[in-house]
C-alpha cells in the first residue's frame, strides 16, 4: 500500500525535485518489502514448507521484466544498465525466488554502482550462468573465503548490514537441484574497473 501510494503521488506531481524524493523513498518501500519477504521465505525453507516451483522461463524475457520498476531510479541516478542474454535461452528455474535474489542485487547496486551495471546470462557446461557486474567500490575484502551462512551471523548496526542478501541468495541458488547437482553464488572484485561482480550458476 506504501509503494503504491508513493507512485500515486509521484505520477500526479510531474516532473522536479519532489519527484525524485519520492522516487527515493519508493525505493526505500521496495527495499524493506523485500527484506520482508525473504525473512519470510527462509522461515518457510527452514520449517520445510516451502518447495521450489520450477517451470521453464525465458530467461531474457525474466530479466526485463525484473528490472523494469527499478529503470526509471537508475536512469534518474544517471547509471546506464546493459543486458546480454540471447532471446532464445530458456531454463527452469523458480522465478520467485530468482526474481528475489535479483531485486536485492538492484538495491544494493542503486546505493553502490557509479555509472555501469552489466548483466549477462548464458548457457555454459549444462548450467545457466547469470551474471552481473557494476563500477562501484566493490565487496568488502572481509567478505570473502567466508560462507555466506556464516556471513549472516555477522550484523552492523553502524553499515546497516546483516548480510541477508548474500544468504537468502546462496538459499535460494541450492533450491535449485538437478542430477545431484546444486546451485551455487559466487562473488568477486572482477566487476567493472574493480567493481563487484556476482554470479548465480544453476544447474
Amino acid at each position: 500500500i506504501l509503494i503504491n501510494r508513493i507512485a500515486e503521488v509521484s505520477a500526479a506531481l510531474g516532473e522536479g525535485k519532489h519527484k525524485i524524493a519520492l522516487e527515493q523513498l519508493q525505493y526505500q518501500g521496495k527495499r524493506i518489502n523485500n527484506h520482508l519477504v525473504q525473512l519470510l521465505v527462509l522461515y518457510r525453507i527452514d520449517q520445510a514448507r516451502y518447495f521450489a516451483n520450477i517451470s521453464e522461463i525465458g530467461i531474457r524475457d525474466f530479466l526485463a521484466d525484473t528490472l523494469d520498476p527499478y529503470m526509471p531510479m537508475f536512469i534518474n541516478k544517471n547509471i546506464t544498465v546493459s543486458i546480454c542474454c540471447s532471446d532464445d535461452l530458456y531454463w527452469y528455474i523458480d522465478s520467485d525466488l530468482m526474481q528475489g535474489v535479483l531485486v536485492n542485487i538492484m538495491n544494493n547496486l542503486y546505493i553502490y554502482a557509479q555509472s555501469k551495471i552489466e548483466i549477462a546470462a548464458w548457457e555454459e557446461n549444462q548450467t545457466l550462468i547469470l551474471q552481473i557486474k557494476d563500477n562501484g567500490p566493490g565487496y568488502p575484502d572481509a567478505i570473502f573465503g567466508v560462507s555466506m551462512r556464516n556471513a549472516q551471523k555477522r550484523f552492523s548496526f553502524k553499515s546497516n548490514s546483516t548480510g541477508l542478501g548474500l544468504f537468502f541468495s546462496e538459499i535460494a541458488a541450492e533450491m535449485h537441484q538437478n542430477n545431484g547437482k546444486k546451485g551455487y553464488i559466487t562473488i568477486s572484485n572482477d566487476g567493472i574497473d574493480g567493481g563487484g561482480c556476482f554470479s548465480i550458476v544453476l544447474p
